[in-house]
């Protein structure tokens, strides 16, 4: 039996108790005790129901991906790999003050042909000083519509364009970077390191100005 029907039925089985009632004898005040205990019942039923069709389109929602089948994924444009642009490196971000302020990293998705491919997802940039005594100096996230905003796609040049300002000045001009990009058709990850040079912070003649 189906919960509304079951609720239904309890519904109407209080209504009964409650017209059947006459005056303040043993027996009416009997029945309004069985009314009340059923209409708190019906209340954990409803509650009880309400939760879980939450939990289940919850349940849903967050399985959405899963459900594609893989041989429905070979056929799309996936993300594949993942590259950084020769760019990628220091970044002026201040005309008026020598030396890098930030990093900028050119990253690109690419599919199963190794071709850059504008993919919706996230970033995630990690910047290492290694020989540092705190060797890691950043950390910056760019959700999905930034992300998006990012995508530079015009002649020769399709990459998001991920803009870094030191969270932590580096010490030393030789910096490791992390980049990792989750796609949001597959929810797969995807990463990539590689080692850039900077200019430090107050030093002039700036290395991979952009």
């Amino acid at each position: 039996m189906r919960f509304p029907t079951i609720v239904r039925l309890l519904a109407s089985f209080v209504l009964v108790l409650v017209t059947g009632c006459g005056g303040p004898s043993t027996a009416n005040i009997e029945l309004r005790k069985k009314n009340q205990d059923l209409s708190e019942q019906i209340g954990v039923l409803i509650r009880t129901h309400e939760a879980d069709q939450a939990t289940i389109k919850g349940l849903q929602d967050r399985n959405t991906i899963s459900t594609l089948p893989p041989e429905r994924l070979a056929k799309l444009f996936t993300v594949h790999g993942l590259e950084l642009g020769r760019l990628t490196g220091g970044a002026d971000l201040d005309r008026n003050n020598p030396g890098d302020e930030g990093l900028k990293i050119y990253a690109t998705p690419t599919d199963d042909d190794g071709e850059a491919i504008k993919a919706a997802g996230s970033f995630m940039v990690e910047a290492f000083d290694l020989a540092g005594s705190k060797p890691e100096i950043g950390k910056w996230i760019f959700n999905a519509d930034e992300t998006r905003k990012a995508w530079l796609g015009q002649f020769m040049a399709h990459d998001f364009v991920l803009t870094c300002p030191w969270q932590t000045p580096p010490a030393h001009e030789e910096l490791t970077i992390k980049v990792t990009f989750r796609d949001e058709l597959t929810g797969r990850e995807f990463h990539v390191q590689s080692v850039v040079k900077v200019k430090l912070p107050g030093s002039a003649g700036a290395v991979g100005a952009r």
